[in-house]
């Protein structure tokens, strides 16, 4: 009845090896040509179907079958219940256990000591209690012990997490396919007794430090309650977990084919064929947004995700995307086959990974008088020579500080990802975004031009920075600081261009052939070399590439294709070199709305409006809530708000710096006044955002 056979186990690596190796077949699931083999769990359902009362008769002696209408011996007229009645309500799975070791009869000795079901599972010193024998017998006492975990099945729930013992049987069984991307492979398919239908996806993780032998079981079980509380339709659910011996895993419903970076790579994806060709481009878009939503729930609820690369984004048969998991659980990242290219490749500029040592170019010595000594200086030699032409020419550049000092240098007309870039004067009536692009263009003509002059520059052009995307922090000390959502955000922008790609070209190798870039090894002395396929080491490219696409855009007459400039558009704020320039994650979900909406036609979105409840633990904060059409941004909203404040406050204080400090902290007191003054005057009602804005509010 209870006895295992081969046809009872599980596939295993072992025995899919050994069944190609008997039988010649060397496929993924364990078949045989005749047959497949399955095991046969004893759960709830079958053991009621099994135990009835001509089940439990058939089991015992002539002599014994009387005792079964009897009353209950302990029950001294308090109850009804025969030995039959508790049996068959209380007791089954016990009364199996007994029959399978060969003694029945002792379960009216057993119920008369009140052993029922639910003190099951029972240690090995309890078992002895059991007198199974009339003398002890340890042979007999072990064989009962081992054997109630056959029937003893403790089925996990949706939300439940269970500690299942050394010896206790966990009912799963193998799914015997496996998804086309290799690095998903090694996350199991499982699905639960009688219900192979039902697939979840299975990962496991240690709970002991191999390096230190520190125990994580408290980690993960942490991990796990947080993972549950930022569910989210686009992120793969922590659907149920459990502990065996020293390791703990995670079930998820979300079952991942693809990751995003071998669905782009394999290009044609069996489940992306089954799409109409025009529908394609509509499903890429809704990607963009749907991912965007999941990302605004998490900074809503006070979480950043901190690992948003193409292998941790995960489609599945259906074609729906999601997180793989969210990137600052640390108990999810153990275990992966870290890529530590695309770590790089997908990092923000301002981050450390991203940075690397500079060095200046050569040029006519600069003063150290501080950084907003040189944009003031920077600003009246570029005033002073922009009246001069040559030959019309246009300059693209990322540079932090670029200064055009030549007086015979042509007029130019600057199109920068830079955050120190003075190069024209801001029109007051311009509230495009491209007005907006440059750190320096915070600071108005007028109020620059009013510190004292400075003499003009040779006649040169220098570039301060040699590798224009790192921030310096001794010359750029007075940039706000980044967070953890504003990298978010940046890494996105990397993903969505990464998509908008592969919808135009149909693949993304051009893409990276065209950002690559030839770089020295940082080590002293080498003359090795080596390429640098990241997005924040070439935002010229970038940006270049972004006209590329924009162009090949308009020449395709679907009209979803009319959302790709609004998108490229909203790509080049979120990449911008600036963090704080950067929209929300709330922000960027509902301009993909807007674009997809009225610019592309698309109907209906999946996240469409959707809000979510703010956890009681929550860092988030409530400000006023900015609009980010293309034209509506203003002074006022791109520069975050601060307090004014003294040159004695500031960090750098020195004689050369403090009169163009106070100029810098006076023009953020211009602007707080303002805002004051339009929040005075504004509706009471204010939208929630991410707490990050006020991470960085104030300049130095």
């Amino acid at each position: 009845m209870g006895t295992r056979s081969i046809a009872q186990v599980p596939p295993t690596p072992a025995t899919i090896a050994l069944n190609a190796y008997i039988f010649g077949y060397g496929g993924h699931s364990l078949v045989t040509p005749h047959a497949a083999l399955k095991r046969l769990w004893w759960t709830d359902e079958r053991i009621k179907a099994k135990v009835t009362r001509p089940f439990v008769v058939s089991k015992l002696r002539g002599e014994d079958r009387g005792f079964l209408n009897r009353p209950l011996a302990f029950g001294e007229g308090l109850t009804d219940d025969t030995y039959m009645d508790w049996i068959l309500d209380r007791a089954k799975r016990l009364f199996l256990v007994l029959a399978e070791v060969g003694v029945p009869d002792q379960i009216f000795g057993c119920i008369d000591d009140s052993w029922d079901d639910d003190d099951l599972p029972i240690s090995l010193d309890n078992v002895r209690n059991l007198d199974l024998a009339i003398e002890n017998d340890e042979v007999l006492n072990k064989k009962f012990y081992v054997t109630q975990f056959l029937f003893l099945l403790r089925e996990l729930r949706q939300g439940s997490h269970v500690d299942y013992g050394p010896k206790e049987h966990i009912p799963m069984e193998y799914v015997n396919s496996l998804p086309p991307a290799v690095t998903l492979q090694v996350w199991d398919r499982v699905h639960f007794p009688e219900r192979p239908e039902d697939i979840y996806m299975r990962r496991k993780f240690a709970l002991t430090d191999k390096d230190t032998s520190h125990d994580l079981r408290k980690s993960f079980l942490r991990d796990v309650r947080k993972a549950q509380t930022l569910a989210h339709e686009h992120i793969a659910s922590v659907w149920a977990s459990y502990t065996t011996g020293d390791a703990g895993y995670v079930l998820s419903d979300f079952i991942g084919e693809h990751t995003l970076a071998t669905f782009i790579e394999h290009r044609n994806p069996a489940q992306f064929q089954r799409v109409r060709a025009s529908a394609r481009p509509i499903l890429l878009c809704e990607w963009m947004h749907c991912v965007a939503d999941a990302l605004a729930s998490l900074h809503q609820r006070g979480a950043v995700h901190t690992a948003i690369r193409p292998s941790n984004i995960v489609i599945d048969h259906s074609n729906h995307i999601a997180f793989a998991d969210v990137g600052s659980l640390r108990t999810f990242q153990r275990g992966k086959k870290v890529n530590k290219t695309e770590i790089y490749d997908y990092a923000p500029p301002e981050t450390p990974l991203s940075q690397a040592p500079l060095s200046l170019a050569s040029s006519p010595p600069i003063s150290s008088t501080g950084a907003f000594n040189k944009l003031r200086k920077m600003s009246t030699s570029t005033s002073g020579s922009s009246s001069a032409s040559s030959n019309g020419s246009s300059t693209r550049s990322n540079s932090m500080c670029t200064i055009a000092t030549s007086p015979t240098t042509s007029p130019t007309t600057a199109r920068s990802n830079s955050m120190t870039t003075i190069t024209t004067t801001l029109s007051p009536t311009n509230k495009s975004f491209s007005s907006f692009r440059n750190f320096s263009r915070h600071l108005t003509h007028s109020s620059i031009s009013s510190a004292s002059e400075a003499p003009s520059s040779p006649t040169t052009v220098i570039r301060i920075l040699p590798k224009p995307s790192i921030p310096d922090p001794d010359l750029l000390q007075d940039l706000p600081a980044s967070s953890p959502e504003m990298a978010d955000i940046y890494s996105l922008g990397c993903i969505f261009l990464d998509i908008i790609t592969f919808m135009i070209k149909g693949k993304t190798n051009d893409f990276v052939k065209f950002r690559t870039m030839r770089v020295s090894s940082p080590i002293a002395n080498s003359k090795r070399a080596r390429n640098d396929t990241s997005f924040h080491s070439a935002p010229d490219r970038i940006d270049e590439w972004t006209d590329i696409l924009q162009d090949d855009s308009e020449r395709l007459s679907e009209q979803i294709f009319r959302a790709v400039p609004g998108l490229l558009e909203l790509v080049r704020r979120m990449m911008m070199q600036n963090a704080a320039l950067r929209p929300s994650a709330t922000q960027l979900r509902d301009r993909i709305q807007e674009i997809l909406v009225g610019e592309g036609g698309v109907e209906a979105l999946c996240c469409a409006n959707r809000e979510w409840e703010v956890l009681p633990n929550s860092n988030a904060a409530t400000e006023v809530e900015t609009d980010l059409s293309a034209d509506s941004l203003s002074l006022a909203t791109e520069l975050p708000s601060t307090p004014s404040r003294t040159a004695s406050e500031c960090p750098r204080s020195s004689s050369g710096y403090d009169e163009h400090c106070s100029i810098v902290c006076r023009i953020a007191s211009e602007i707080e006044s303002e805002q004051s003054r339009r929040r005075s005057s504004a509706s009471a009602a204010t939208a929630k955002i991410s707490s990050w804005r006020k991470a960085f509010s104030r300049v130095s």
